[in-house]
């Protein structure tokens, strides 16, 4: 049974866009944040896991070092400089062994849940991504 994307079958992960963003130690700690996100009401669609290099090398748009994101995102801080340094932080994370966590955020409820469970068990660097604000939750 799918719980969570997984994006295996992408070359990139999405820009994302009203998600809330953590790194947590392993893909162990990870299925098992996933199964309380679901027992809590959110859809194996609006979960996605990152693990592993391949999905380092996912991150590398947002990270500034290939493609049109790329392009945006070191065009300056209107164009979402702020956010490269946040990727860059999830990016090595992958590269260190840890995975990473992206949640939908429909409202602020579904935020605040997501940050809740996130934060409960044990997630580090919980950063939510707006349409046009990025907010890091717990450091």
């Amino acid at each position: 049974m799918k719980t969570a994307n997984e994006f295996d079958d992408q070359e990139s992960v999405p820009v994302p866009d009203n998600h809330v963003l953590a790194i947590v130690r392993d893909s162990d700690e990870a299925r098992a944040i996933v199964e309380t996100l679901n027992a809590n009401g959110f859809s194996p669609e609006e979960i996605g896991i990152l693990k592993g290099t391949a999905d380092a090398e996912k991150l590398d748009a947002a990270t500034g070092k290939k493609g049109f994101f790329a392009k945006m995102v070191t065009s300056g801080i209107d164009m979402g400089d702020r956010d490269s340094e946040y990727f860059k932080q999830y990016r090595n994370a992958l590269l260190e062994g840890r995975s990473v966590l992206g949640v939908v955020a429909k409202n602020e409820q579904t935020r605040n849940t997501a940050r809740q469970i996130l934060k409960e068990r044990g997630a580090a660097f919980i950063t939510f991504f707006g349409r046009f604000v990025t907010e890091v939750l717990e450091a």
